[in-house]
């Protein structure tokens, strides 16, 4: 009677000792989240993070079986600077039991530029109420663009243009900023100091143009950058 008990619950013995041991004897595989951190990890080293930046990775397929590598991971790239766009990123492992894969992500870098806050008939003058800052994607730049309005100041615009759109070079006229015999202010600065004086510009110019101009109380005639309209920045 005890040897047939016995007998009957022998298998389910058996089976329970299988699922131990191949629990124990089950292979380690290195996570799809460690080899996504160690991307984003990668590109953070290798662009500048104090502008505006987005980093995508593409999300691996959580079946991926690779084996856990026995020494950090490595990333690498064939470009030998990252850019705005589609990257491709390689991962490997050089530990006991090497493997290498590729995987992409998307870096996308961020302006504030000058976006129209309504249309413009054509040879209207831009004012500061006819536009505003916007965060666009670098990629959609390639055409130009503004920054500040004090870029734009005195300019009219080259065609129709529509609400929304980035305020580009070729969409406006730029006049000059400054007329010969003009009343200008000379801005000069440095570290330590800055000073204002009046002066008189002896030739005309737009915006970072470099100009001659006569100081009103010296009368020294002196050469500086338009930065703005009837201002003159001198070293």
């Amino acid at each position: 009677m005890f040897n047939t008990q016995f007998l009957r619950f022998l298998p389910l013995i058996f089976i329970t000792f299988l699922g131990t041991t191949g629990s124990v004897f089950a292979k380690e595989y290195q996570s799809v989240e460690s080899i996504e951190k160690k991307i984003t990890q990668f590109i953070l080293n290798n662009i500048d993070t104090t502008q505006d930046f987005k980093i995508e990775v593409h999300h691996l397929d959580s079946r991926l079986k690779l084996p856990k590598c026995s020494i950090p991971i490595e990333a690498y790239s064939r470009k030998a600077t990252l850019k705005a766009g589609i990257l491709s990123i390689g991962i490997r492992c050089k530990g006991d039991h090497p493997w290498g894969l590729y995987n992409s992500a998307k870096l996308s870098i961020y302006k504030s530029v000058l976006v129209l806050t309504q249309s413009l008939s054509r040879h209207t003058l831009v004012t500061i109420d006819h536009v505003t800052n916007e965060r666009r994607p670098s990629n959609k730049l390639s055409r130009g663009f503004f920054t500040h309005f004090t870029q734009i100041n005195g300019s009219i615009s080259a065609r129709n243009l529509q609400a929304g759109s980035i305020l580009r070079p070729s969409q406006i006229i730029t006049q000059k900023l400054i007329k010969k015999g003009d009343k200008v202010t000379i801005s000069a600065k440095s570290k330590s100091f800055k000073i204002h004086m009046s002066g008189h510009a002896l030739m005309g110019g737009r915006l970072g143009d470099t100009i001659r101009v006569k100081n009103s109380k010296s009368k020294k005639i002196v050469e500086g950058t338009i930065t703005a309209a009837g201002v003159i920045s001198v070293n």
